[in-house]
This record gives structure tokens, sequence and C-alpha cells, in this order.
């Protein structure tokens, strides 16, 4: 009789006296996955700026796999490419990447931008395997630019004395807000 899936290193069963019983015991390794996420840049300066990420998933098995999702926990659902993408099937070593580029943005007095893709593919058993990588992009702090201009109206005046009217103008050339103080 079959016995069924083995989870066990020892089985165990009973054998009657000049009874002969055949074990066939087959291996069916689990699939496994390796993702690395990259960002071209470790930085952007505050307000923020556009950042190409680059995923890549390697099928580390010995049998060939199925990608059966592509999450980021702040890109959400990720689309892929042609090559790499929900259903791309990956044979034992092989690899696929694709790249997508997001709107990083922030304050450098905050967090640093940071999140993390989940890659899950599946073996023809439907045994499944998941793997993660956190990317963090650092928001640098810009110092404030600003502009200061005085004008006199009259531009002269005579010798003895006049009034003048003196107009500032104040312009923020920076790339956030900023407070005169």
């Amino acid at each position: 009789d079959s016995i069924g899936n083995v989870s066990a290193a020892t089985v165990t069963f009973n054998v009657q006296n000049g009874e002969t019983v055949t074990c066939i015991f087959t291996n069916d390794p689990l699939p496994t996955i390796s993702v690395l996420k990259t960002a071209a840049v470790a930085s952007v300066d505050e307000p923020g700026a556009n950042v190409l990420f680059t995923f890549k998933v390697t099928n580390t098995s010995a049998e060939s796999v199925t990608i059966a999702s592509l999450t980021d926990s702040d890109f959400g659902t990720l689309a892929g490419d042609d090559d790499c993408k929900v259903g791309t099937v990956l044979d034992p070593g092989e690899s696929c990447s694709f790249t997508i580029t997001e709107f990083i943005d922030g304050d450098a007095s905050g967090p640093d931008h940071s999140n993390t893709v989940t890659v899950v593919l599946t073996d023809d058993d439907n045994n499944t395997d998941e793997g993660t990588d956190t990317e963090t992009v650092e928001l640098t702090d810009v110092l404030p630019e600003v502009l200061v201009t005085k004008s006199a109206n009259p531009s002269s005046v005579p010798e003895t004395g006049a009034d003048v009217v003196f107009t500032f103008t104040v312009t923020n050339d920076g790339d956030e807000a900023g407070t005169i103080t």
C-alpha cells in the first residue's frame, strides 16, 4: 500500500514474515530564490527626484520555477517587463531583471526612503518560495538659497539731501520653502 507523502527522515511500518516490501523515496527539493533590488543613486536632494530602481530575480533551485508575484512595499504590484514578469519561467541558475523609475520625495529632517520588494515563485508541484530585498535612498539636506535686490527711487539726490524710497525684493532661489528670520 502507498503510505502517502512522508516528511520525516524515518518511516516505520509493519512487515509480515515472508512478505516483500519495496520502498521508493524521491526527494522533491523546494524551490529557492535570490532577489536583489538596487537604486541607481544612494541619495537625492530634498525635496526629491526620480530614481531608477533595478530588480534582479535569480532561480537558485535545481528545477525550473515560475514567477508568481512581484510586489513592492511602496510601489505596489510591479509589472516587470517582457522577460521578467509574473508568469516568467526561470530555469535553474537563470536570472531576469527589470527597472522602474519612481519619484522619491521627502525632507532630510525625516526618515530616509526605504522600501522592500517581495518576489514569490512556484515550481511544478506548486511549492513556493519568497524572496525579499530592501533598498534605501537617503534624502540629502539642501541649504536655502536667497536672492536680495535693493533699489532706490530716486537713484540720486542733491548734496543737501532728499527723501528716497528703498525697495527690497527677496526671492527664494532654493528647492524648498524657506522662512525669513
